[in-house]
């Protein structure tokens, strides 16, 4: 049986971190291609946001012009994505990737397992 990317990190907590993904970055290709240090943790759910398409500006991207995937705040609603573990060095490739967000939220979470 395979195990999750979230069993068995003892003494790696100070060198990796959780983080979730929704859009473009739930594909295993895509999020290597910056981030090869990302393993696969969970499917998870992030209550009380919605997904949307644009940015907090209302750009779309340069690349292909189309819409941005992004999150926001809305009580009730929930996001599907998925968790990485990933190596603390691949955090200034996120920053770069994602330079539209707006970074004024960390969020803090817990992982429970049904």
């Amino acid at each position: 049986m395979a195990s999750s990317g979230c069993e068995d990190h003892a003494g790696q907590e100070g060198e990796t971190f959780l983080y979730f993904a929704y859009g473009s970055n739930l594909l295993t290709e895509r999020i290597h291609l910056r981030n090869p240090s990302a393993v696969f943790c969970c499917v998870a759910r992030l209550q009380d946001f919605k997904l949307d398409f644009g940015n907090f500006q209302g750009k779309t991207s340069e690349r292909w012009h189309g819409g941005i995937a992004t999150i926001f705040q809305s009580p009730g609603d929930e996001v599907w994505g998925v968790v990485w573990r990933m190596n603390k060095s691949n955090l200034s490739s996120l920053d770069e990737l994602s330079a539209w967000v707006r970074k004024k939220t960390v969020c803090h979470w817990s992982i429970k397992r049904s």
